[in-house]
């Protein structure tokens, strides 16, 4: 009797860690989420990122996540979900886009290292008499 016990929990247990853990592809799709790998939980791929940055290589780093899943892609990296924009493209979209089509957002890390008032934080007032500059910069494509 037991035995049958511990067998029910145990495969309980084991269909609990597999739809948390990697039924995670339909709630993406959901989402409307880019492709990506979030990494380990919590973690995340900030492990990998910061190796790739002590070698010098963090440019390298995103160049495989660009061949692997395109100039935009999810991840984690320092404890915060992160979508990541690569390209001309994306800068004009970031940088010009209305604030109701898009608030950029910096993960709590970068944020404390730029500043409140970095030019990617800027929105309302302080961002129109930024967005005519990005306008003649993006121009020259």
């Amino acid at each position: 009797m037991s035995l049958l016990v511990l067998i029910l929990i145990t495969s309980l247990l084991s269909a609990l860690v597999y739809f948390v853990f990697f039924s995670n592809g339909s709630r993406t799709r959901e989402m409307n989420l880019p492709r990506g790998s979030m990494g380990y939980p919590v973690i995340g791929e900030t492990l990998s990122f910061l190796k790739a940055q002590a070698k010098d290589e963090g440019p390298s780093w995103f160049e495989e996540r660009i061949a692997e899943h395109g100039p935009v892609f999810k991840t984690s990296l320092m404890g915060s979900p992160t979508v990541v924009i690569m390209g001309q493209a994306g800068n004009k979209f970031i940088f010009t886009a209305r604030e109701d089509v898009l608030v950029p957002q910096q993960p709590l890390t970068l944020r404390t290292i730029a500043g409140k008032q970095n030019i990617s934080e800027l929105s309302g007032s302080r961002r129109v008499i930024f967005i005519p500059l990005f306008r003649d910069i993006s121009k020259s494509d």
